[in-house]
C-alpha cells in the first residue's frame, strides 16, 4: 500500500471498551502505517474519544448526535477521506488477524471489483442462535457477485455489508450512500453497483470479531427498519421469501441439535419468528400509521421526519 491509498472510516458513539481493543487490533495490522485513519464520533459521553486521542494517527471528527445518519455519516467520511480506497469499520469490530487489511483490500485489484465485505465471527460470549446466524451469512466460502441483467436481485443477490467493507473512491463518486434510509444503505448501495456492472466481493479471510445477542424486541425492529428501507429494492416473491425461510429453519434446528444445543431451538424458532414479521411489516411500512411505524421501529427518531410520516 503506497501513503494515502488507504483510509480507515470509523463511526463511533459511545463504543466503550471494544473500541480500544478494536483501535489496538486495527493498529497491528501489516499495512496500517500508511493509511489514513478518520473516527467521526457523534456524541460520545463514555471515553471514546479518549481512546481515539490516544493514537496520534488519528484523525477525529466531532459532529453532533443529531447530524448523524448510516449513509449520511459514511459519505462524510468519504468526502474527508483523502485515499483511493474506503474503508469503513464500526466500532465493536474487531479485526481478527493482522492480515486484516490486506485481505480485505486484495481484491479490488481486479478492475471489475467496486467493493469487498468481510467475515463476520462469533465472539466467545456468543448465543449458539447468533453464531448460526453469523456462520449462514458468512460462510467460510468466497463469494463474487455479478448482476448479469436477469434473475431475481432478492436479498442475498445485494447483500454487503459495511461492518467492515472497502469500495473504491472512484464508484463512491457515482455512487453515495443513500442518505434518506434508516439502513441497510449498504444493500441498496449494492443493488446499484451491481446493476451499474460491477462486481463485489465476499472475502472470508479478512475478518472481524462482531456478534450481538439481540433479545426478540430488538430483532423485530432492526428487521421492520430493514423491510422498510428495502422495499422496492428487493424481488423477492412471499412464497419465494418463505421457501428460503423453511430451509433456514430446518438448517439451524439441525445445527443446534447436532452441536447439543437442543433446548436452544424453542428460542429460535421465536427469534426467526421475530425477524420474519419484522422484516414483512417492514415492507408494508407505508400502510401503517405513523405512531405504529414509531413503536416497531428501532430509530423512532426517523418517524418524526416529516418526509417519513
Amino acid at each position: 500500500m503506497t501513503k494515502d491509498r488507504l483510509s480507515v472510516i470509523i463511526l463511533t458513539k459511545n463504543g466503550g471498551n471494544l473500541f480500544s481493543e478494536v483501535l489496538n487490533n486495527l493498529f497491528a495490522c501489516y499495512g496500517i502505517e500508511k493509511a489514513e485513519v478518520l473516527v467521526i464520533d457523534s456524541g460520545s459521553v463514555d471515553r471514546t474519544i479518549e481512546y481515539a486521542r490516544l493514537h496520534p494517527k488519528i484523525r477525529l471528527i466531532e459532529i453532533p448526535s443529531f447530524d448523524f445518519g448510516h449513509g449520511k455519516t459514511r459519505n462524510l467520511g468519504a468526502r474527508l477521506a483523502t485515499g483511493e480506497i474506503l474503508l469503513y469499520l464500526v466500532q465493536d469490530a474487531t479485526p481478527a488477524t493482522p492480515n486484516f487489511l490486506r485481505d480485505l483490500i486484495e481484491p479490488l485489484i481486479d478492475p471489475q471489483v467496486a467493493a469487498v465485505y468481510g467475515r463476520q465471527l462469533p465472539r466467545a460470549a456468543t448465543t449458539p442462535l447468533e453464531r448460526f446466524f453469523l456462520n449462514a451469512t458468512y460462510p467460510e466460502s468466497r463469494q463474487v457477485r455479478a448482476y448479469t441483467g436477469s434473475g431475481r436481485m432478492n436479498i442475498r443477490a445485494i447483500f454487503f455489508s459495511n461492518v467492515c467493507s472497502a469500495i473504491r473512491r472512484s464508484i463512491w463518486e457515482q455512487f453515495p450512500f443513500d442518505e434518506a434510509l434508516i439502513m441497510s444503505e449498504d444493500q441498496q448501495w449494492a443493488k446499484e453497483v451491481l446493476k451499474a456492472g460491477h462486481h463485489i466481493v465476499y472475502e472470508p479471510k479478512a475478518a472481524v470479531y462482531h456478534s450481538h445477542n439481540y433479545g426478540l424486541k430488538s430483532v423485530f425492529q432492526r428487521n421492520f427498519d430493514s423491510g422498510t428501507c428495502l422495499r422496492g429494492l428487493v424481488d423477492d416473491s412471499i412464497a419465494h421469501m418463505a421457501g428460503y425461510e423453511l430451509k433456514h429453519l430446518g438448517a439451524g434446528m439441525k445445527e443446534l441439535a447436532l452441536g447439543g444445543d437442543l433446548l436452544w431451538i424453542p428460542d429460535f424458532l421465536l427469534c426467526e419468528a421475530a425477524r420474519s414479521l419484522g422484516f414483512f411489516l417492514g415492507q408494508k411500512s407505508h400502510l401503517l400509521p405513523t405512531q405504529v411505524k414509531r413503536a416497531f421501529s428501532l430509530h423512532k427518531y426517523y418517524w418524526g421526519q416529516p418526509s417519513n410520516k
